[in-house]
Order: C-alpha cells, then structure tokens, then sequence
C-alpha cells in the first residue's frame, strides 16, 4: 500500500513539474520582451532580429543575487474605466529558484479605505499602487517590483503568435451583449482548437459553475498554450512583429537590468526543475449573490511559508485566521500538494493494515 501511494504521489510531482515549466516560460518570455521595450530595442527591429540569440542565451543573462518579489497582474482595462486585475500572481526569484503563488480574483482580502472586496477590485481603486500594498498586507510579504499586462492588447500579441492550439474541454457557449467591450459572445466546440486572439481571449473569460476555479484552470491551459507556441522554431521570424505589439502591452517599475536578471534566474530556476507553484486555499461562498473565496489562513501560511519558501512570519496568518470564518454552505478548495496530509494517510493505512492483520491471528 505504502509503495502505491508513493509511485502516486511521485506521478503528481511530475505533473506538477511539468506544470509549473510552462508558468516559468511565459512569465521569462514577458519579462524577456519587456526588457527589450526599456533598453530601445523597439525601434530598430532589424538589428534586434539579428541579436536576439546573444541577448537572451541563458550563460550571458545575469540574476538576481537576493531573493526577489515581484507581483504580476493581468489587467482589464477598458474606456473610461481603469479595470481590475483578473489575473494575480505572485513570483519569488532568486539566482536559481522561482516560486509562484496564484491568488483568484474572487479572493476575500481587506481593502485599505474600501473594506473586504474581492482582491480584484484593488487595481480599480487605486491602480497597482494599491494592488501592491493590498497584497503585501494580506501575504504578510514585501513585494519588489510590478508587472502589468493589459488584457485587452493580449490579443493582439496571440494574433503577432500566429494563433494558439489549445483543447478545449467542452462546448462553451455564452452571450451578454450588455458587456463593456461591447457585447460578449462565447461560442467554442470542444475539442483541439485553434484561436487566434479574441478567440483565445474568450476562453479565458469562459466562467461556469465552477466559478474562479475553472478560470484559474483554463488560464494554466491557456499559458501552456502560448509556451508550446513560443518554443516553436517557427516563431523566429514573427519576434519583430511580436515585440510591435508586446511592447504596448506592458508596463512594469523594473529596470532593463532587473528585467534581464528576473529573466536570467528563471531560465536557471526552469533548467535545474527547481520551480514551485501554489494557489490560495479557501472555500467558495456566495455572499449575497457575489461568489468569493474565503482564505484559509492557516493553510495558506503553510503554502506560502513551506511549501512555496516566501519569508512571512507565521503569526501573520495565525492573525489573518482570525478575520476569516466560513459559512455552513461553503465548499473546500485546495489544490495545492500536501505533503503532510500525503504522510499522514499513509501511515493511517498502514497502521490499519498491520491492525487488520493482528485481528486475523
């Protein structure tokens, strides 16, 4: 019993490897893209095609030399509106190690000035000023650096792409013509896809019964996508038109240098497989008709702290248990790798399967 419990939970390791591979792509490709914007590489695309294998070889990239925070978000800005950050991460660097912690944007989190909101609701409050802060007062972390990526010119970096191959896992239809963007119209088979930009985009958006869970699993597939699509020899010739548009994109208080070593401890960090990945447990309530995700603290300290190796003091999150209580109707969710409920079980099985033996002497 023992041993099939380890070869699963080595199976899971794996996959979750695998996983977090594609995470430490995209994140390295943005950060590689971005840098080229600062250091005025933009406007001379001939000589950047011709230098770009020199520039980003992982034995001339420098890293950061001090483990370094820097919070991600995928921002939905729109006319007249500053949007908020559909999408959050948080990245720990440092010469060879990267650890990455996904917060939902239906996370519970207390707001300066604005009280407990939904984490998204930070940026449109106060821009990443107040995202930032809001993060650090809930992780118990300091965070170094910002990037921000505008979702509504994403698309137009898949279509510089050539478009993505994804499968999508089920037909997803969904029609709101009162949406801001102008109306939103989902209508995708199931089965291997290929999407170009707008396409590619309402995947994303797609939500279902599951609520923030099944876009946090459609955004992990939709990352691996664009990965398999980056590492294609094929995009070679499409990185001038891909930086045109990647450049507008983005928008980050890292320097050229830091960009470059962010970029250079990832590519170490993905080389020596020592990458991690967690996401904010909790349960999922609906609070007068709003769904959110109340954290749980407790566990939550234990990913971040353990599990992911951020420097937060664990009496922060023995604090933050106190302001999150669940109703009856909520449901768990976690799925994060636990390592010391893995060990538990397996020594209750293995404890009854030796008691199941005494009973039958």
């Amino acid at each position: 019993m023992r041993e099939r419990l380890e070869k699963k939970r080595r199976e899971l390791g794996r996959k979750m490897r695998n996983r977090k591979l594609f995470w430490s792509f995209i994140i390295c490709t943005l950060i590689i893209v971005g840098s080229f914007m600062h250091m005025g590489f933009n406007s001379d695309f001939t000589r950047l095609t011709e230098d770009i294998t020199s520039k980003v070889a992982p034995e001339v990239l420098p890293t950061f030399r001090r483990p370094t925070t820097i919070m991600l978000m995928g921002v939905d800005v729109r006319k007249d509106d500053p949007g908020r950050s559909d999408t959050l991460m948080v990245l720990n660097l440092s010469k060879d190690s990267a650890a990455l912690l996904t917060i939902p944007r239906d996370t519970m989190v207390y707001i300066e000035r604005h009280g407990y909101q939904k984490i998204n609701a930070a940026y449109a409050h106060g821009g990443a000023k107040l995202a930032k802060s809001t993060v650090e007062d809930f992780l118990g972390v300091e965070i170094d650096h910002c990037v921000t990526i505008n979702k509504s010119r994403f698309a137009e970096v898949i279509d510089a792409m050539g478009g993505i191959d994804i499968y999508v896992e089920r037909d997803m239809h969904y029609e709101d013509p009162w949406d801001d963007d102008g109306g939103l119209y989902i209508d995708l088979k199931q089965g291997i896809q290929h999407l170009d930009g707008q396409t590619a985009i309402e995947f994303v958006r797609f939500r279902d019964a599951e609520g923030d869970v099944g876009r946090v699993r459609r955004q992990q597939a939709f990352m691996r996508a664009c990965a398999n699509r980056l590492s294609d020899p094929s995009m070679l010739i499409k990185i001038p038109d891909l930086l045109r548009v990647a450049v507008k994109a983005i928008d980050t208080d890292l320097s050229a240098k830091e960009m470059l070593e962010a970029a250079g401890s990832l590519k170490n960090a993905q080389a020596s497989g020592n990458i991690k990945t967690g996401v904010v447990p909790g349960w999922l309530q609906y609070i007068d008709g709003v769904s959110y995700l109340i954290p749980n603290a407790d566990r939550l300290g234990k990913v971040v702290r353990k599990n992911l190796g951020f420097k937060a003091d664990k009496k922060h999150f023995e604090r933050l248990a106190d302001e999150y209580v669940p109703g009856n109707d909520a449901d768990y969710y976690d799925v994060n790798p636990n390592p010391e409920k893995d060990l538990r079980l397996m020594d209750y099985l293995e404890y009854r399967k030796l008691d199941m033996s005494s009973n039958e002497l």
